[in-house]
């Protein structure tokens, strides 16, 4: 393809080049990721989420900004760089990274996505090329991407992991400069992909040596050094408009657009009222004024236009039920300006408490649902039915969410139900790029045209329930081909993850060193009790020599310094408290032994353990416990480890012992030994105001909202949850019971992949399930019915209805001193409704990636479930092979805790249950027992 000037194409002269080009897959399309993919770096959103969570500490940030301004020239300053920001995730598992980069990407990378760049790289696909992202960054940042636009390859640079956890350190070089060259140069010959006929783009002068790897070298977005080599070169130079916040302008016309909006509802209500009085019209004349002038000054002021094709089905058959896919918050102006009158909505009952909105949307007759109420959710669409039998429209979208990329998602039924009820037909709204001028999670608008298709009227007269299925799709693959993505609307396979050259492995980080609390851990010390502990319990093959025990835990002590630490608060209470040296550590106290009475049963264990992981932690000794029983009548022995709350969560405690585990049954001699810690003298209020002061001053927003944020994560309850326990768990203060189950993690996984999740996914869906059939055994009718997919605005996997219970969910993760991160958790209110196993891991797959964290683990929630990464291989303690491991969450006022490790390739859980809310726990026991079943039979029943 020949063009007038090669120093500025178009997105059309780039997408027309890949058209009339070589076709198939021994043509490579390499894109690099920050920056050309994406406006800005990917890095920045996992920046900004370990910010926020105190992952970072002020050294590290500092450097990292030093270099940043110095500039990063050499690969050396690269791989500094990188390494500064990969020690936040020191501690965490390869599942917990993935989530993580999931969720960010969903939550906001998605939507720095050039939309250019996605119709480019769809070009590519449907030319049958391999498409590959080759990126510095990691899989955890790119994969995501990758999935969502059906990239099948990722060149990426490597994380380093030891025992199941990420060291907090890359696995080898970067793919920077000659890295990424080297990297494609590698994967072409095995791929077969012919490099010289092949493309490559990037917008950076760092990838000069990748551009030049290929016979078709594209710079998009160039910077000035990137934009000079193009021009010697003669490459070809594309730019797309910015997907930054945008400036005043941009906020203007937010601002414009919200005003707008509301104004003309309420100027049109006025107007009908004066018309009313003169006996001139109704109410809902009036009500369609408004909607009209509602969508005429939104748009003008929003900068908003539109281009409508097949204008004439808005008018040619109503009442109907208008569908619409979701891409914006636009959508709601755009369809008031569309539709003008005569329609009315179903929206979520939160959307009712919209500032402006929720008064407006009530006026206009728009059926609020409440997803945790089957027979209100049923009431509340009866009025919308209704309507459309007396003439009024229906606006839904079938896909009960807004997208967070252009892709089309998956179709609800509930609206086509609606329309086969009230024997309407369906009008499908086509929007084509609401998305680009205002992304699902922005606040700001950039002016332009909404190029808005609808197709003709679906006739429902003649549809039947059991062939909905089949409709739904008919409707949803006119979509696709309206909006061009029948070939590139979803991968066509799994991602195939490429890492640059691996490096050495480093020594790992330290654990538990800095001397000050983190603001977490503080509020964590002093808004709880003695009892705010966790627990892990280990079995032990055999029973461990009494000496070598004691010889142990004192070289334990030595390893970790906060086994010999006390807290120690600031004089006058000025500052953090700080974790201050003792002299010596009676280990006679902290250490206890016990022999069971005979048989020595596994109950009599349980039991036991359960006793001790009640009892409070003295205070003004170390923060940790330990509990050997034996008598066990196999030989074995238990070993249970009790650890304050304030000290690190369950990820740390996990990684802590894994640290202080062997490898093998005899003694290392090559293992450490440090001497004993130093004692640390307790803070003066001198000293605490002097750092709580700089901490001011060189932060002051970060340390003020740092120290309130945590106070107020640990004192209050999510407001969602607040006064709505599951009256089935709402009983308080029984007796703790610990229960314990395993089952093989490879069959887990392979179970939970079958539905399309992680391991972690699967255990959640388990536990969902055995709270649905504890509460079938109880006589509670979970199976309500509700409606799937009903929403007109926004719409949650799992809440549709039904019997609920309010589920803690890990997913977030907050700050811990190095220990492997302090997990921060969200409460949702999940329906027990979902009977199919397969359902229900992909609908908890969702709600986590979509869920971001609201405060820490457990806090105001029924029952707490979490997954925490274990020990990949086989160790030893004391000479004694650890055969399984525990953990034993805190309950911190829920009704159950139901927490999973791996460990040695078994999946342990470990569950702690409130007699006086679990009031029949064998039932509750067996059902996650029964749900783990149904998550590993996923997987046995998939074809080979």
């Amino acid at each position: 393809m020949s063009h007038p000037d090669r120093a500025a194409w178009t997105e059309a002269d780039l997408i027309a080049d890949v058209d009339d080009g070589p076709q198939g897959p021994e043509i490579g399309a390499f894109f690099d990721f920050d920056g050309t993919l994406i406006d800005g770096f990917s890095l920045g959103a996992f920046a900004r989420h370990h910010v926020r969570s105190g992952h970072v500490v002020p050294v590290d940030l500092g450097r990292m900004l030093l270099i940043g301004m110095r500039g990063l020239t050499t690969e050396e300053d690269f791989e500094r760089f990188f390494v500064l920001g990969m020690r936040a995730w020191a501690g965490r598992s390869e599942d917990e990274l993935t989530e993580l980069g999931e969720r960010l990407w969903r939550q906001g990378v998605a939507g720095s996505l050039y939309p250019e760049a996605w119709r480019l790289v769809a070009a590519h696909r449907r030319a049958g090329h391999t498409v590959v992202l080759a990126s510095s960054a990691t899989r955890f940042q790119v994969e995501p991407a990758a999935r969502a636009m059906g990239v099948e390859h990722v060149l990426v640079t490597p994380v380093e992991f030891a025992d199941g956890l990420c060291t907090g350190r890359p696995g080898g070089p970067p793919l920077w400069r000659a890295g990424k060259a080297a990297a494609v140069r590698e994967f072409a010959p095995s791929h077969g992909v012919d490099l010289g006929r092949s493309y490559a783009y990037s917008n950076g002068d760092e990838d000069v040596p990748f551009l030049r790897t290929v016979g078709r070298p594209r710079a998009l977005n160039p910077g000035d050094a990137l934009a000079r080599e193009a021009a010697e070169q003669g490459w070809p130079v594309a730019r797309f408009r910015s997907r930054g916040r945008g400036g005043p302008r941009e906020m203007a016309r937010a601002l414009g657009a919200v005003g707008g909006t509301l104004g003309g509802f309420g100027a049109g209500l006025a107007l009908g009222a004066v018309n009313q009085l003169l006996g001139q019209g109704s109410r809902r004349d009036a009500v369609d004024l408004g909607l009209g002038l509602a969508g005429d000054l939104g748009t003008a002021l929003a900068g908003v236009s539109l281009d409508v094709r097949g204008a004439e089905h808005l008018v040619s058959h109503r009442p109907a039920v208008f569908l619409f896919n979701h891409q914006s918050q636009l959508d709601v102006i755009v369809l008031a300006k569309l539709l003008r009158g005569g329609f009315t909505a179903v929206a979520k009952k939160e959307a009712a408490s919209i500032p402006g909105f929720g008064a407006a949307f009530r006026l206009a007759d728009v059926a609020f649902v409440d997803r945790g109420n089957t027979t209100a959710a049923k009431a509340a669409l009866e009025p919308a039915v209704e309507r459309l039998r007396e003439g009024i429209s229906l606006v839904i979208a079938p896909e009960g969410t807004r997208s967070v990329t252009p892709a089309l998602g998956p179709f609800k039924k509930g609206a086509f139900h609606v329309a086969m009820q009230a024997g309407v037909p369906i009008v499908p709204v086509v929007i084509h790029n609401a998305g680009e001028l205002m992304w699902r999670g922005a606040s700001t608008i950039r002016e332009g045209t909404v190029q808005v298709t609808v197709l003709p009227p679906v006739d429902t007269a003649d549809w039947r329930t059991d062939e909905l299925d089949a409709r739904v799709a008919e409707v949803r693959d006119a979509y696709l081909a309206a909006l061009d993505q029948r070939e590139v609307g979803a991968p066509r396979g799994s991602v195939e993850v490429t890492t640059g050259p691996t490096g050495p492995v480093h020594v790992p980080l330290e654990w538990g060193t800095t001397a000050e609390m983190d603001a977490d851990a503080a509020a964590v010390w002093r808004t709880g009790s003695a009892r705010s502990t966790l627990t892990l319990l280990e079995l032990l093959d055999p029973a461990p020599d009494p000496e070598r025990l004691a010889a142990a835990h004192e070289w334990a002590s030595r390893m970790v310094p906060r086994m010999r630490q006390i807290v120690a608060e600031p004089a006058l209470g000025a500052g953090a408290p700080v974790w201050a040296g003792v002299e010596d550590v009676d280990l006679e106290h902290h250490v206890t032994r016990v022999t069971l009475p005979a048989p020595g049963s596994h109950r009599q264990l349980l039991d036991a353990v359960a006793q001790f992981a009640a009892a409070p932690l003295d205070r003004s000794r170390p923060l940790w416990a330990a509990l050997l029983v034996e008598g066990l009548q196999d030989g074995s022995a238990g070993y249970a480890v009790k650890i304050h709350h304030s000290v690190t969560d369950g990820v740390g405690a996990v990684r802590l012992m894994g640290m202080l585990h062997s490898r093998t049954a005899e003694h290392d001699p090559e293992r450490p030994e440090p001497p004993v810690p130093p004692v640390l003298a307790a803070p003066s209020a001198v000293g605490a105001l002097a750092r709580l002061g700089a901490g001011v001053v060189t932060h002051p927003v970060g340390t003020v909202t740092g120290l309130v944020r945590s106070a107020a994560r640990v004192l209050a309850p999510p407001a969602d949850s607040a006064g709505r326990r599951a009256p089935l768990l709402a009983g308080r203060g029984g007796i703790r019971r610990v229960e314990v189950l395993e089952v093989p993690l490879a069959d887990l996984r392979a179970g939970a992949a079958a539905a399309g999740g992680s391991p972690t996914d699967g255990f959640l869906a388990a536990v969902l399930g055995a709270l649905r059939e504890y509460h079938r055994h109880c006589g509670v009718d979970v199976d309500g019915g509700g409606v799937d997919g009903i929403d007109g605005i926004d719409g949650d996997p799992l809440e549709d209805g039904g019997t609920t219970v309010s589920l803690g969910l890990p997913v977030g993760l907050g700050a811990q001193d190095g220990a492997g991160g302090r997990l921060a958790g969200a409460v949702v209110r999940a329906p027990l409704t979902v009977a199919d196993p397969a359902d229900r891991v992909r609908a908890v797959r969702e709600l986590v990636l979509s869920t971001g964290p609201s405060g820490p683990l457990g806090a105001g929630a029924d029952v707490q479930v979490a997954s925490v990464p274990g020990i990949g291989h086989p160790v030893w303690f004391a000479g004694s092979r650890i055969t399984r491991l525990y953990p034993l969450g805190p309950l911190a006022g829920c009704a159950a805790t139901v927490t999973m490790v791996a460990h040695d390739g078994t999946a342990c859980v470990g569950i702690v249950l409130d007699d006086a809310a679990v009031t029949e726990p064998d039932v509750f026991v067996e059902g996650v027992r029964a749900g783990l079943a149904e998550v590993v039979a996923l997987g046995r029943d998939v074809p080979e």
